[in-house]
């Protein structure tokens, strides 16, 4: 029996049944071949060709034609089809499909595959790629015999002028990363011509910035506007290296620049958004400052860096796109892993929508000076995940915004007046008379200060100790924009007067302990007892 009919029968199969009776597991089907050559699209086809040719390595260039031909042949040819796409081909190589199956909404037959047309004196020529299937090897993509067979009548009616001829045969021969020196010359002054439109138009934009928010112009306005130099130089010098990279003398060298220039725009004009969104934040946190609204002030900041992640991850997407990553599969992965990812992140989001809670509630504003989970210090910033605090010995202690909005806290910055406390206690043998010279006096002393509050000024007897009687003093300090300097100030000086009226009545403080007071002995008592 041949080895056909035993696989076909499974007879002579050394696979033996489970015990138990349940079917065998399925046999695991080989990988799939992966063309080296990376012909699998129609992209990689033309893109790996046009590398070949550059390189001057025929032989490899010339596995992306269909057919068989002598070595001779196919360089010629190569040279010839290299020098058609460089100088007529009407379409990117970016916009070639790179899909396995190619554009199946053409007109064209499934296996077929139009990448463009070349314009010569002889007409237009059509280029074609064919969809080939070969026994043991993955479907590739080549030139089809058709469009080869068009190429030397193409070619022989263009008028062949090489530009490099008018650069020394040392500049020619002499190649860095595989590009002449003739080449990275015109890189370089091409790059200097942009270096020095782009710096004309920067100083432009940045004047037009400047006469824009002339009236709005704060410190912080100021250094934000100066900030867009940078990323308005490099959004110029991207479009004009995007602008000038059609007139690149080779389809390959077209397509880098072409490639370079986009990842440039687009990179430089997400730097450009966040940074005018920095100048806008900046106005708008200026205004609203000046009117009082902190509150409102914190909330912009955070929407602000909220907006810049975004910026960011729409940035990471697009240039993944252009990199051929199949974007609405990643994020059709990232939909099914939304849960996982969730999860995961669960801490983060806590921490993000607490700092929104923070700053909706009021709660605490940049520059407040608060307590909070034990910690005393002033608020220097409300992140998207955290909030920092310096504390009074200069340290910054940085809590989870989840955190904060669930301990204690304390904001001593919004109050609305300071608490003048104070427990004076006497000398336990003040007479009563004095008791109510002093407290009279007290009482006047809190009356007559403008800055307190009439109606929360009292001063009374409290407390009788076995040290003396106790007076409280309890009234309201409110200036408007005082801070706690200006309530300590006040402060010291009511303290004093008090103590001064204290002093005035014929008594004082009590001691904190029991104090032995050592009296001189009397001279009639010394004489008596001799």
């Amino acid at each position: 029996m041949s080895s056909a009919v035993k696989a076909a029968t499974g007879v002579g199969s050394t696979q033996t049944p489970p015990a138990d009776g349940s079917a065998p597991p399925a046999a695991t089907p080989p990988p799939a071949p992966v063309d080296p050559l990376g012909r699998t699209s129609p992209h990689g086809t033309v893109l790996g060709f046009l590398r070949a040719a550059e390189e001057k390595d025929y032989i490899k260039a010339a596995k992306f034609f269909d057919g068989k031909r002598s070595p001779e042949e196919a360089t010629q040819l190569v040279v010839q089809l290299k020098y058609l796409l460089d100088n007529g081909l009407s379409t990117s190589i970016d916009d070639i499909s790179r899909k396995p199956k190619g554009d199946v909404e053409d007109e064209l037959r499934l296996s077929r595959e139009r990448i463009g047309t070349v314009k010569t004196p002889e007409g237009e020529m059509e280029v074609l790629l064919d969809l080939v299937r070969r026994q043991g090897e993955p479907a590739i993509w080549l030139f089809s015999q058709e469009t080869l067979n068009r190429v030397p009548e193409f070619y022989s009616s263009e008028q062949h002028k090489d530009f490099e001829d008018h650069f020394p045969v040392w500049s020619q021969n002499i190649r860095f990363l595989s590009v002449p020196l003739w080449r990275w010359g015109m890189i370089l002054v091409f790059l200097l011509i942009i270096f020095f439109a782009a710096s004309l138009l920067t100083r432009t934009m940045i004047w037009l910035f400047r006469r824009l928010f002339r009236n709005r112009m704060s410190t912080a306005v100021e250094e934000s506007v100066l900030a867009l130099k940078a990323p308005i130089f490099c959004l110029l010098g991207a479009m004009m290296n995007r602008a000038a990279a059609g007139y690149a003398r080779t389809a390959l060298n077209r397509h880098y620049w072409s490639a370079v220039g986009l990842i440039l725009v687009w990179t430089s004009g997400a730097w450009l958004l966040v940074r005018i969104t920095d100048i806008l934040i900046s106005i708008v946190r200026h205004r609203l400052l000046v009117q009082m609204q902190v509150e409102r002030a914190t909330f912009v900041s955070l929407m602000g860096r909220i907006f810049k992640i975004l910026v960011g991850l729409v940035l990471v997407i697009v240039l993944l796109n252009q990199a051929g990553v199949n974007v609405s599969a990643l994020v059709a992965g990232l939909g099914i892993g939304g849960i996982a990812l969730a999860l995961a992140a669960q801490k983060t989001l806590a921490d993000l929508f607490g700092g929104l809670s923070i700053i909706m509630r009021g709660a605490v504003r940049v520059g407040d000076f608060c307590q909070i989970a034990g910690i005393m210090g002033t608020v220097e910033d409300i992140g998207v995940s955290a909030l920092r605090l310096r504390t009074l010995d200069r340290s910054v202690v940085s809590i989870p915004n989840s955190k904060v909005a669930e301990v204690s806290l304390e904001n001593y910055s919004l109050r609305d007046q300071f608490w003048l406390h104070q427990i004076f206690t006497l000398r336990f043998d003040t007479p009563h008379d004095i008791m109510k010279i002093v407290l009279d006096r007290f009482a006047q002393l809190l009356l007559s200060n403008p800055e307190i509050d009439k109606n929360s000024a009292r001063a009374r007897l409290i407390n009788l100790t076995p040290t003396g009687p106790q007076i409280e003093v309890f009234a309201y300090f409110r200036r408007p924009g005082a801070d706690m300097a200006a309530f300590l100030a006040e402060q010291e000086k009511l303290l004093l007067k008090m103590m001064s009226a204290v002093e005035a009545a014929g008594t004082s403080l009590a001691a904190p302990i029991g104090v032995l007071r050592m009296e001189p002995e009397k001279a009639s008592d010394t004489t008596s007892s001799r």
